[in-house]
């Protein structure tokens, strides 16, 4: 099952990723930086919209899933979730009404949190019911819809609302391949002893989510305000691009086999899903490592392929930060961050939420107006750095440490740094950057990471194929 659910869940991510990439692409040569940053203004607010209203009953639901209660938990989950929406729709006409926002800016970031939640709703449930086929088909027809239906709006309009409101859309239809999966418990009856268990458990989520949700947009919103949505537009593009290069597949592996473990340790406890965790834990080191050495290496290729001429410049300049915050951000939220669904409390969420916006506000008033968006970034990447340290001290202390194999670690890394130092030296050869060149690392960092990742088995395919070839 492991592998079989990794496979789905990874090969379904990297099929989004790619198509998410192409619609940065696309974005970035339709839209002028200026109207592309202020894409990124709305959608940053519209995730600390969605981080403080409604973005914790999923995570509620999953840590208390029982297979004996499901119908009850899914109807209850469900009505909680429309009563968020209600209360983020409440919140948007309030600070529209105050003049905050321009009425049309609000009902854009209202748009694009309802579209979050249906589709992060939907994809939940499903996936803590392990419809990992559902949930692979929700994943990769939102990136079908965003890049059709974003580019359609750009190309009739570069209006940035335009554009906010066709990938809110798409969200919202996306989310149709999972929620058909639940649909036959949708009728049933919400529970009160559900609800009040899924409250005990989420009630600090509230707040950490929405705190977290304003510690990962805060770079971006004060970039906003003193360089203007000019300067917004290459940092967001290149953040973004990394966050669904390394993120997403993180995510993979969280969907895949964090399931799974939560699974077993309803059964044995945390120790008995340590062994899981140690997977994911080599399969998240391998994503970081040969990634890194990826963009390192090819960044020149990378940049000029993604982005638009006018990004180009600054996201180059950018990069090796943004690379290293992708890197904690998706450790913090896809292995570190799991440890609540393992403990009696989400406390500790909350602590490293905190602990983010603390570091990132704190950083970015110290950083940006001296350097702008590159110390924004920085400031970004030590956010996510005391988050994870937040989680790791905590888990400790709390008695449920997520596992970390340590030498296999180390050990993924240090190939990713012989084979990104060979990679190196072939493109200091004269003719070492043109195609052959280019094609001839390329080759060799795929053949690296597919030897690292059969010498340490990782996510179990090499045991698999070693079981078949045996059998």
């Amino acid at each position: 099952m492991i592998a079989r659910h990794s496979l789905i869940y990874v090969g379904s991510r990297g099929f989004a990723a790619a198509l998410n990439m192409a619609s940065v692409a696309v974005f970035t040569r339709l839209a002028p930086v200026e109207n592309y940053g202020t894409y990124l203004y709305v959608l940053s607010w519209a995730l600390v919209l969605y981080g403080a209203t409604c973005q914790w009953p999923k995570f509620a639901f999953f840590a208390l899933y029982d297979e004996a209660r499901e119908p009850a938990q899914v109807g209850t989950v469900v009505r909680i979730l429309g009563g968020t929406l209600l209360l983020a729709g409440l919140g948007s006409a309030f600070a529209a009404g105050l003049g905050l926002v321009p009425a049309p800016m609000a009902a854009a970031i209202l748009a694009l949190a309802f579209g979050t939640t249906l589709f992060e709703g939907s994809t939940e449930i499903a996936r803590t019911r392990l419809k990992a086929g559902a949930v692979a088909a929700s994943v990769m027809s939102r990136a079908v819809l965003i890049l059709g239906l974003g580019s359609l709006a750009l190309h009739l309009s570069t209006d940035p609302l335009h554009l906010a409101f066709a990938v809110a859309a798409a969200n919202a239809l996306a989310a149709l391949p999972a929620a058909i999966t639940i649909a036959p418990m949708m009728p049933g009856r919400g529970s009160r002893a559900e609800a009040l268990r899924l409250f005990a458990y989420g009630w600090p989520l509230v707040l950490s989510f929405g705190t977290a949700a304003l510690a990962q947009s805060l770079d971006r919103l004060i970039i906003a305000k003193t360089v203007g949505p000019a300067g917004l537009g290459a940092y967001g593009a290149l953040a973004d691009f990394l966050k669904q290069s390394f993120i997403v597949f993180g995510e993979a592996i969280a969907l895949s086999l964090i399931s799974i473990a939560k699974r077993e340790a309803r059964v044995g406890g945390i120790a008995a899903a340590s062994g899981v965790l140690s997977d994911a834990a080599r399969a998240m080191t391998l994503i970081a490592a040969f990634g890194a050495v990826f963009f390192l290496c090819f960044d020149d290729l990378v940049v000029a392929v993604l982005l638009g001429p006018d990004y180009r410049a600054e996201a180059r300049a950018l990069a090796p930060v943004l690379i290293l915050a992708s890197i904690l951000m998706m450790f913090r939220a896809y292995y570190f961050g799991q440890v609540i669904y393992f403990t009696r409390t989400s406390r500790l969420e909350a602590a490293a939420a905190f602990a983010t916006l603390a570091v990132v506000a704190i950083l970015s008033l110290l950083l940006i107006p001296r350097f702008g968006a590159s110390g924004a970034a920085l400031a970004f990447a030590g956010g996510q750095a005391a988050a994870c340290l937040v989680l790791v001290l905590g888990a400790y202390r709390a008695g449920t440490p997520m596992p970390l194999p340590l030498a296999d670690m180390a050990g993924i890394a240090g190939a990713a740094l012989v084979c990104g130092a060979v990679i190196a030296g072939i493109g200091l050869v004269p003719g070492g950057l043109m195609p052959p060149g280019q094609a001839l690392r390329l080759v060799l960092l795929v053949v690296g990471a597919g030897a690292t990742a059969w010498h340490f088995d990782v996510l179990g395919f090499a045991g698999a194929i070693r079981h078949r070839l045996a059998a």
